[in-house]
């Protein structure tokens, strides 16, 4: 017989062992954590690094960047340069207009792409195909920078924020993104759907949309942050500074101010000292905001990504 206070041998070493594993770790296991911890640390420190230094020199004295242009303490605090940015209605237009643009793009964006990706995902749509071959083609040719310049023109859209909205609304890659994204929502759904009654627009405003958050979000992130940073759509079809986003304003501070400053002196002048100061200033405004997007798009921008591009 065996003795009820003594547990059987079986009982007692699997909890034991499965402790052991769980509780203690290899030299192997911990060197490599040692090294991956280590490594991201540096990454992310080379990445913050040049963003930090900018901060510092944008609230540093003209003086003390003379004496150390590496600054990675501020010195002689100084927002002087912060408020001729508030004081200027130039920055403050252009930054309106930026945002402007990054709204309205990214929504028309959002709504051209899903309603071509829904109809494309259907397998019952007759010559998909055909029009998959198309959307690949613009996606692999263009005509060229002379003939998108004259179509701008004849559609009346130079010196016009259209100019920023409507050409490149619709994006190949972010089509065939949400259409993989759409063919893994099961079928039963519009089955169910149709059989009630629902049309196709009801299917995908009202099914469709909210079940593909993740790959919304992500696209609004790859084609907002595109539209922040834009800054050649202006050099090339904008000629009125009063219509300038927030991007070419700084590269005004940045190239063209060198080049107003040459001859003078350029180190010793007030101009050169404002410069330096506006320039990172200008550098945090135009970069800050679309830095704290990321951390609320985070947790939808990995899963979009990987389920809109891996077709199941």
């Amino acid at each position: 017989m065996v003795d009820p206070k003594q547990s059987p041998r079986h009982l007692t070493e699997r909890p034991l062992k499965r402790k052991s594993r769980s509780g203690s770790m290899n030299i192997g296991e911990f060197l490599f954590n040692v090294c991956n911890y280590g490594l991201l640390a540096f990454f992310g420190l080379v990445t913050i690094l040049p963003f930090w230094h900018v901060f510092v020199v944008s609230i540093t004295s003209y003086q003390s960047y003379l004496n150390n242009k590496f600054i990675m303490f501020p010195v002689d605090i100084s927002f002087s340069s912060y408020g001729v940015l508030l004081s200027d209605p130039k920055i403050h237009r252009s930054f309106l207009i930026t945002v402007f643009i990054v709204m309205a793009s990214t929504l028309l964006h959002l709504a051209i792409t899903a309603i071509t990706a829904y109809p494309l995902s259907r397998s019952y749509l007759k010559g998909r195909n055909a029009m998959m071959l198309f959307i690949i083609i613009t996606m692999l040719f263009s005509g060229g920078l002379i003939p998108h310049y004259l179509l701008i023109k004849y559609l009346g859209l130079l010196n016009n924020i259209l100019v920023y909205i409507i050409p490149g609304a619709f994006s190949g890659f972010s089509a065939i993104l949400m259409l993989n994204f759409f063919k893994q929502i099961p079928d039963s759904l519009e089955e169910a759907a149709r059989i009630d009654g629902a049309g196709h627009l009801y299917i995908l405003v009202n099914i469709f949309i909210p079940l593909s958050m993740p790959i919304i979000s992500t696209l609004a992130l790859f084609y907002g942050v595109g539209k922040w940073n834009d800054w050649f759509t202006a050099v090339i079809f904008v000629d009125k500074a009063s219509l300038y986003p927030i991007q070419n304003i700084l590269r005004e501070f940045l190239i063209l101010g060198n080049m107003d400053t040459i001859g003078k002196g350029m180190f010793e002048s007030d101009s050169y000292k404002l410069i330096i100061n506006i320039k990172m200033a200008i550098i945090m405004v135009a970069t800050l905001p679309i830095i704290l997007v990321y951390p609320f798009m985070q947790k939808h921008f990995v899963k979009g990504v990987l389920l809109g591009s891996i077709k199941q």
